[in-house]
């Protein structure tokens, strides 16, 4: 009786789980160390792989027929936007550099050139 009284379930419990997990990982291990496995695991591979491939082109015709920009859509007008800020720093380093270079003060026209010289003004408004 006194046996009884100091038995622990959760301590049987616990042994259960652990011995049960060595097992499980002995035979496991046995399992996928054969030749068998890893071609069944390369043609399950291969599987998922056209199964994603195709879900892919099946979404990219879904969006396409909703108007709905695809991801690679997407990453186009992304690298469409970088080259033109790359174009527009290029062209305001340009700018900047022919100001410094005109400092004379001659005003720049939109080409860049400087602006042809106006007639001197002669005539006064009229005064009020």
């Amino acid at each position: 009786m006194a046996d009884q009284a100091n038995v622990d379930p959760l301590a049987l419990w616990r042994d259960w789980v652990a011995n049960s997990e060595r097992q499980w990982n002995a035979f496991l291990n046995n399992a996928m160390a054969t030749d068998e496995f890893s071609q069944t695991m390369g043609r399950m591979m291969d599987v998922y792989l056209n199964v994603q491939k195709q879900m892919n082109e099946v979404m990219g015709r879904y969006l396409q027929v909703i108007n709905v920009p695809t991801r690679n859509d997407v990453m186009a007008i992304g690298e469409r936007l970088s080259q033109i800020e790359d174009r527009l720093v290029s062209i305001e380093d340009a700018v900047v550099s022919r100001g410094q270079a005109n400092a004379v003060g001659t005003p720049l026209s939109n080409a860049g050139a400087p602006a042809p010289a106006r007639p001197p003004r002669t005539k006064k408004p009229a005064s009020s």
